[in-house]
């Protein structure tokens, strides 16, 4: 008799499977995958069945490179047919004009589709959802229409008699040999996908698909970002297109059209955006169903469209969705003692803020000491339209001490956050960092000049496990290329790990390390908030700003997050708090401001403001005989 397994035994058994599966080397995982679906189909020893393979393979490789763009950047392309047909133009026209191998063309076909996508996203970099949807799409009928009216591309006739591919003097013109080069093609494409969403370009990417505001505020350079995903998924769509030239023989521009481009993208919505096995599942679905139909006739497009309508009801993340969270993320990582975090964080910390001094005191610019001005914040004044939301406030907050900003509701405290941040560019005003000043900077450029922050309302990449939120504030500090991630480079392998392990030591300085592996969504909403400190801490800041960090916190959890704020003052990283929790406000800082409708009323010591006849009018009302009710007062 069988004995019947129990479900944790089953469990348990699965989770090894798919660790050691995890421990394979990915680019060994697909040459077995495709090896196991070619020998599959050329064993069937059908033509037809085989042409449908070959077809699948295309149109997976263009799902890869839209999924670039649409499933990690989250830009919606209505216009990719055009990448498809740039590198199969490219690729025919050498081979018939220039007599050139197909092989030797692939690379020009690839390089020609990236600067395409270079001219399209240039210009719609700050483009979003309908605008940038229409533009796309003129994208797409201006190459078709383009390539309609050269002469030289054969304008409405196309490109004819192109050449089959030669491999070493072996012709390569069956399908059985097209299926092979395809399989071989689609392995590169999904092995550097792969390799860009698992590191910090994908990260990035996907950081920007979720929440392009608080990425841009942590340190990723969106529109640079934006402009590389529209360049990837160019080569991407340059390969299949150069692939479909030489299997087909015959070009024309009918066989690039806005059709092609929803079909693509209905691929990598069905599989699932962002997944790659996705990809292949939407490709088989989208090219081979159909096929399968083929007997209902008139029908079978009706019956597909239905069974596409059904199938995104029941699995609207699509068949294959892209799953984030991961149960070890830290697995193989080196154990380390609470003790050895702390001092390797310290360490850590004390290395790149002298790092940072020395290029700030190369640069001629003086660096502050230990209690001497850091940040300095100079008649700021901030105005929508006849709202005054910050008016002519000024103060300096010294380089090691924890700074509070207190106020009612709209005193103007988060607003003038965004104007010290780069989110939003003051009407009047200077804002000095380390001397210099950072009015007009973009975000991203600010976090690397030492400045993190935090948000009132949580935005976290809810969508992504906490340890990446934590590496994606990493971003700003490494410098790997994006040719380093397409090859996984030994350099970039070293730098992921680090970034991996940085990440870990940060989630246990606030206390979630357990909780790494999960989706941000899955936590508490104080368990959020920490998330988003760790995330402000990675890029190692001089200055971090804690905007009402405290909010849906319990009084234990408050406790805990002032020994939090100590331990990161103890770092000798200098503190900027919003909170409304005075017991909380009053336990840590060293200095207070308090706005009321955007005008500084009080500035100074704790001792000093709780006693402030200003401050207690502005933020509490007139009570008689009760100031020490401001200690007591919360949110």
């Amino acid at each position: 008799m069988i004995a019947r397994l129990s479900d944790r035994q089953v469990g348990r058994a699965y989770a090894t499977v798919r660790d050691r599966l995890g421990r394979t080397p990915y680019w060994s995982r697909v040459v077995v995958a495709l090896a196991a679906i070619g020998a599959a189909v050329i064993s069937w020893n059908d033509d037809y069945v085989t042409a449908v393979a070959v077809s699948v393979a295309t149109y997976a490789m263009l799902g890869l490179g839209l999924n670039i763009v649409v499933g990690y950047a989250g830009l919606l392309d209505l216009g990719y047919a055009a990448f498809f047909a740039i590198g199969a133009y490219t690729s025919a026209l050498l081979m018939t004009q220039a007599h050139w191998n197909f092989f030797t063309t692939l690379p020009f076909a690839v390089l020609f589709t990236g600067t395409a996508g270079a001219i399209l996203g240039y210009p719609t970099l700050r483009l979003r959802s309908d605008y940038l949807a229409i533009v796309t799409l003129g994208f797409g009928e201006m190459t078709r229409i383009t390539f309609n009216n050269w002469e030289y591309a054969g304008g409405p006739n196309g490109v004819l008699g192109i050449p089959w591919p030669n491999f070493f003097g072996y012709e390569l013109n069956t399908q059985g040999d097209f299926f092979i080069v395809g399989l071989f093609l689609l392995a590169i494409a999904m092995i550097f996908a792969e390799h860009l969403d698992h590191s910090r370009l994908g990260r990035g990417w996907v950081a920007i698909r979720e929440d392009e505001f608080a990425a841009e505020s942590v340190g990723v350079p969106s529109l640079r970002l934006k402009l590389f995903a529209y360049v990837m998924g160019g080569m991407w769509g340059g390969l299949a297109g150069a692939f479909f030239a030489t299997r087909i023989g015959a070009i024309d521009p009918t066989s690039f059209t806005f059709q092609l481009s929803v079909l693509i993208l209905i691929v990598i919505v069905l599989g699932g955006t962002g997944s790659l096995p996705g990809v292949l599942v939407g490709a088989l679905v989208v090219v081979a169903l159909p096929e399968l139909l083929r007997e209902l006739s008139d029908v079978r497009l009706l019956v597909f469209a239905v069974l596409l309508v059904g199938m995104m009801l029941l699995r609207p993340q699509g068949l294959w969705p892209r799953i984030r969270r991961k149960p070890k993320p830290f697995y193989g990582l080196q154990e380390e003692e609470p003790e050895d975090v702390a001092a390797r964080i310290l360490r850590e910390h004390q290395v790149q803020m002298e790092e940072r001094d020395r290029r700030h005191a190369a640069a001629g610019h003086k660096v502050p000491a230990k209690g001497e001005v850091l940040l300095e914040v100079d008649g700021v004044v901030q105005q929508f339209g006849g709202l005054r939301a910050v008016d002519n406030v000024s103060f300096s907050v010294r380089r090691g001490e924890i700074f509070s900003i207190i106020g009612p509701n709209g005193g103007g405290k988060t607003t003038l956050f965004n104007c010290i941040t780069g989110v939003q560019r003051p009407k009047r005003g200077r804002v000095l960092f380390d001397g210099r000043p950072i009015v007009g900077l973009r975000p991203h450029v600010i976090v690397a000049r030492g400045i993190g922050r935090t948000f009132q309302g949580i935005r976290l990449f809810k969508n992504m496990a906490v340890f990446e939120n934590v590496m994606v504030g990493l971003y700003a500090r490494h410098r790997t290329m994006t040719w380093q991630a397409m090859l996984h480079t030994p350099g970039e392998r070293k730098d992921e790990l680090r970034t991996l392990q940085e990440s870990r030591r940060w989630l246990s300085f606030v206390g979630l390390e357990s909780m790494a592996g999960q989706l941000a969504s899955q936590l508490s909403y104080a368990d959020q908030r920490r998330v988003e400190i760790a995330r402000a801490l990675a890029a190692h800041p001089h200055l971090v700003l804690f905007d009402e960090p405290a909010a849906g916190m319990n009084p234990t959890e408050k406790l805990e997050l002032v020994g939090i704020i100590r331990k990161i003052r103890d770092l000798g990283i200098t503190v900027v708090l919003i909170e409304h929790d005075m017991s909380l406000v009053m336990r840590v800082s060293g200095r207070i401001a308090v706005l009321d409708h955007g005008i500084l009323i009080a500035l100074g010591k704790p001792a000093e403001i709780q006693n402030d006849p200003a401050v207690i009018e502005a933020y509490l009302g007139r009570e008689d005989d009760d100031t020490d009710a401001l200690t007591a007062r919360g949110a």
